[in-house]
């Protein structure tokens, strides 16, 4: 009985060492994919427009935007809003091939008011950021006064199926 102890314990060690070593060796893809953080962004602003497909954030001259990253690779910081549209489309994936999803969050008279939009072509002028910006989802409005715009840099598999 203790050689049969032995031996499935002898077995359960190997499988265990070779088993984490293969996997270990995975994919390089695979690595590099689990390397990369996904990041959130969020650009806070004090007033704002929607019309025609463009969408203009004003800042109040300390326009920046707060970023932050999901586990296991825990990252978060500022950048001011020129750098951040300086690497919208830096990296293989980036905002330029895959636009973003985001979405605009905006607080009157404690009634949230959110609208969902696919944003692309970024630009600054002082303090203000403008995007070409598809509507998704939601109802904003003409003008608006301070809030959020959220924007995720995850990218869906389109292959599942499920609803909204």
């Amino acid at each position: 009985m203790k050689k049969l102890l032995a031996v499935v314990m002898l077995l359960a060690l190997s499988f265990s060492f070779f088993g984490n070593s293969i996997a270990q060796e995975g994919s390089t893809s695979a690595k590099t994919e689990a390397a990369k953080p996904n990041y959130l962004f969020v650009i806070n602003f004090d007033n704002g427009t929607y019309a025609d497909g463009k969408l203009t954030l004003n800042g109040n001259g300390q326009s920046n935007v707060i970023y932050f990253s999901d586990k296991p690779q825990v990252e978060s910081g500022h950048m001011g809003i020129k750098k951040f549209v300086s690497i919208w489309g830096a990296g293989e994936q980036n905002f330029n091939s895959i636009p973003p999803n985001s979405t605009l969050s905006i607080i009157k008279d404690e009634v949230e008011n959110n609208s969902v939009f696919i944003l692309s072509n970024p630009e600054v002028k002082g303090t203000a950021i403008m995007f070409d910006a598809e509507l998704v989802k939601g109802k904003p409005a003409t003008n608006f006064k301070a809030g959020g715009l959220f924007l995720d840099t995850k990218v869906q598999n389109n292959s599942s199926s499920g609803s909204e």
